[in-house]
């Protein structure tokens, strides 16, 4: 086991100014996911939210699947599918046959969501969120593990079902989520833990607590873990920065006006972009020598696991995938080695 560098997260969104079509947004992400592959990385993600004006993927396992049939050795994974939107039953069905489709090379990321109109319009009260996600990973290890199953829940049952196919790998399930006691349930329940980028010190603090907590539940190995990074790579910074400038800030700006609560039904989003001086500094951002600086120390947080993944982001809303393959290719051709050779040295 080792650092596992990934590109992603692949959301699929387009701003209403871009003009791009979700035609040409997917065959980006095919494209790039074959680039992905071809340039010796190690893993593509993808991520979900629903009833976004943007188009935000809402449907991540059939994203996966396209991905899947155009490449043949890289990871695919979730970052993060939200739990409590999804039957487990078919969620571990869909897994076990995209699963196949790869030849076992899917992993399974969940989250318990926290956008308010996504619980409104699925009909599911926000504070069930932490006991769905626990009994919809029970339910998957069943499914994935058993011939045949009885299951007695809060929220789901299920008397004497099989699932078939089983996936050819069993997928590995990270959990997600920012707050301590979502940490503490991912060392409990999961194989592992994914962050999204935060201080140093917060992400070895979570890596840490998650795994005393695999630890006091039994489990002998370490926890897998992740961070996800928004990135870019280029020889020409400032050429470059308008167009990532302005995806990224459609990025983080629909989080944050999803947070404001400006997306009340019937009222157009908000997207409030965060300001110059905040944006550019949470990038992984700039030439080959500038990001590997910047990625080091992260690395070296990684690297005390077995296994762990850094995904970093190269495509942004709006972005055509010419910039996002150049990045990517410079990543993998010139940050990536030094990544790698760092990591081993730990």
């Amino acid at each position: 086991m080792a650092l596992k560098l990934g590109v992603g997260l692949f959301t699929g969104q387009i701003p209403a100014s871009s003009g791009r079509t979700f035609n040409q947004e997917y065959r980006t992400i095919l494209e790039l996911t074959k680039l992905t592959e071809t340039a010796g990385l190690d893993a593509a993600w993808v991520s979900e939210h629903h009833f976004a004006e943007d188009g935000y993927l809402p449907s991540l396992v059939v994203m996966m699947a396209a991905m899947a049939a155009v490449t043949e050795r890289i990871e695919l994974g979730t970052g993060v599918i939200l739990a409590p939107f999804h039957d487990p039953i078919r969620l571990a069905e869909d897994f076990a046959v995209c699963d196949q489709i790869s030849g076992g090379r899917t992993i399974c990321g969940l989250g318990v969501g926290w956008r308010e109109e996504e619980f409104r319009e699925f009909g599911i009260q926000v504070s069930s969120r932490p006991r769905r996600l626990t009994e919809l990973v029970e339910v998957l290890r069943l499914a994935w593990g058993e011939e045949r199953f009885s299951y007695s829940g809060r929220h789901y049952n299920y008397e004497g079902v099989s699932v078939t196919p089983k996936p050819q790998r069993t997928p590995p399930i990270l959990l997600g989520g920012f707050v301590d006691p979502a940490v503490k349930r991912a060392g409990r329940i999961g194989d592992g833990y994914i962050s999204s980028r935060a201080s140093l010190e917060r992400v070895a603090e979570c890596f840490q607590m998650a795994g005393a907590e695999r630890a006091a539940a039994g489990h002998s190995s370490p926890p897998v873990v992740g961070v996800l990074q928004n990135g870019f790579v280029t020889e020409d910074p400032e050429r470059d920065w308008p167009v990532v400038r302005a995806g990224a800030g459609h990025q983080l700006g629909t989080y944050s006006g999803w947070r404001e609560g400006t997306d009340v039904p019937g009222t157009p989003l908000r997207v409030i972009p965060p300001d110059e001086d905040s944006l550019r500094p949470s990038l992984a951002y700039g030439t080959p020598d500038e990001v590997t600086a910047y990625l080091e120390p992260l690395v070296d947080v990684l690297s005390a696991y077995p296994e762990s993944h850094l995904v970093v982001r190269h495509h942004y809303p709006g972005m055509d995938n010419e910039p996002a393959a150049e990045s990517i290719a410079l990543f993998a051709k010139e940050v990536a080695p030094r990544l790698r050779e760092r990591a081993a040295r730990r």
